[in-house]
């Protein structure tokens, strides 16, 4: 087992059970506790948990634990038909000279697909967002570093929100996991809640790109309230009740 997976394992395990001694974390993993000892000393120092007296304790995690939709290379074939209609769609907003972000949904990977050429700065921590942009002369692309994660194909954590607060932001694509009428936005782990509200913090216009598979769901995380947002583009979906919430909290509605 490499080390970051086997740091990935610890964080699941702490994140079920809140507190684990070295000898169980080190029987679970099946190295040794000196091993298991040196894994906790990083993962503290990173912030993702906090040591105790012969064990760990689980804190807010960096590296997100796989959500219950998969991973993302698997995301990129539930609903494709929604996520590209609603990517297309989002084309209108692009303005030239812009400085984006995209988050690392698979949502805004078809959005990056679809993208012209333009002038633009487009900051993503997603590995393949970039993959999909590099051979586009007319873009700046800015990577968030931090801690990668295999499953998600992206980078989170400390690292990823202190670079992007070094930008000047124009407007937000996201993603999430659910949007439910009362109580808002939701992703699939802490770790991607986490950044985005950082992300909402640095962008000047929020724009969530969710397919109508979406609506009506919670998830693991709460990212905020709908009134976080500046526009919605979905898929055709009959809810009075959401459409007037979207009213209420001025957020504008497209719908693809």
């Amino acid at each position: 087992m490499l080390p970051l997976e086997r740091h990935r394992l610890i964080v699941e395990l702490l994140g079920q059970r809140g507190v684990m001694r070295v000898n169980e974390i080190a029987q679970a993993t099946r190295v040794s506790r000196e091993t298991i000892r040196r894994d906790l000393s990083e993962l503290e120092r990173k912030g993702i948990l906090n040591r105790s007296h012969g064990g760990a304790l689980a804190a807010s995690p960096a590296l997100p634990v796989e959500d219950s939709q998969g991973s993302f290379q698997q995301r990129t074939l539930l609903h494709s038909e929604g996520k590209m209609r609603v990517a297309r769609k989002a084309l209108q907003c692009l303005q030239p000279g812009q400085t984006i972000v995209l988050d690392g949904s698979s949502t805004s990977w078809f959005l990056a697909r679809q993208m012209p050429e333009m002038t633009l700065t487009v900051i993503t921590p997603s590995i393949r967002i970039l993959q999909t942009l590099m051979s586009r002369r007319s873009l700046h692309l800015v990577g968030l570093g931090g801690d990668f994660s295999p499953t998600e194909e992206a980078f989170f954590g400390e690292t990823a929100s202190r670079t992007l607060r070094e930008y000047a932001v124009d407007t937000l694509f996201f993603s999430c996991q659910g949007l439910e009428r009362d109580s808002g936005l939701y992703a699939g782990t802490e770790a991607h809640a986490a950044l985005l509200k950082q992300m909402m913090l640095a962008a000047r216009q929020t724009v969530a790109l969710v397919d109508g598979s979406k609506l009506g769901r919670t998830g693991v995380a709460r990212i905020g309230g709908l009134g976080e947002l500046d526009c919605l583009i979905t898929e055709k979906f009959v809810d009075p009740l959401l459409e007037k919430e979207m009213t209420w909290h001025n957020v504008g509605l497209q719908i693809a």
